[in-house]
């Protein structure tokens, strides 16, 4: 990363907070934060410090996604990709739904914030399962989105929380806990597997704390219960007896 983009992005993340819920969601019957409300926090914290955001819809065959870059008048810039994977069945609508969550969701992300509605796409996944799920039989998906329809999908449905357990660090940072590979083969990716957070990463207190904090013993808890749910599920696939 650019060190003048590094700079900015500490005095930006030093201001910001959690955004809260500005409306309504009659269909689950619950409220959430909406784009509009990430825009109004956000952009003036990013343009105090001479830094603009911009998002792009992105594709492939089988899935949407939003390209986020932040960028200053330097030129200087930091970008990254989410995709979610869509069937064949997927409407304009259902894309365009896709992609403003995935918009809120990269935008909390990338400005170190937590919103009340992380759990709103995985809960009309599980009321209303049909499009997202369906690649092509004779075109696979890219491996991003066989690794949400495998992985995210059935961890999120079954979470005591109902919420994705975010990773707070290292190269897929943001991303939910369990779309992680169970280990990393690329060694070039840092902290981006399963294994390390289940077996490896112990939770330590931080600053004036004397114990870890809640959120990184939930982050802790969930991994190992990821870990313990792919072990049994390798256990039933290698036994089904």
């Amino acid at each position: 990363m650019n060190k003048n983009i590094a700079q900015s992005l500490i005095k930006v993340l030093a201001e910001t907070k959690d955004i809260k819920a500005d409306s309504v969601n009659p269909y689950h019957e619950s409220t959430y934060a909406s784009l509009g409300q990430h825009l109004e926090v956000l952009k003036p914290i990013f343009a105090k410090h001479g830094l603009s955001i911009l998002q792009f819809p992105i594709g492939t065959e089988h899935a949407v996604g939003v390209r986020t870059i932040i960028f200053n008048d330097q030129g200087d810039e930091v970008s990254g990709d989410i995709l979610i994977p869509c069937g064949d069945d997927t409407t304009g609508q259902d894309a365009g739904a896709l992609i403003t969550y995935l918009r809120r969701y990269a935008l909390a992300s990338v400005a170190g914030v937590a919103t009340e509605d992380d759990d709103a796409l995985a809960q009309s996944m599980k009321k209303k399962p049909s499009n997202f799920n369906k690649p092509k039989p004779s075109a696979p998906a890219p491996a991003v989105a066989q690794t949400f329809v495998k992985e995210v999908m059935p961890f999120i449905s079954n979470s005591p929380s109902g919420k994705p357990i975010l990773v707070p660090f290292g190269d897929r940072k943001g991303q939910p806990l369990a779309s992680l590979p169970k280990i990393e083969t690329n060694r070039e990716v840092k902290f981006g597997d399963l294994n390390y957070f289940a077996n490896r990463w112990t939770p330590k207190p931080f600053g004036e704390n004397t114990v870890p904090s809640d959120k990184d013993l939930a982050i802790k808890a969930e991994a190992v219960r990821l870990w313990n749910l792919s072990e049994k599920s390798e256990q039933t696939e290698s036994n089904p007896f």
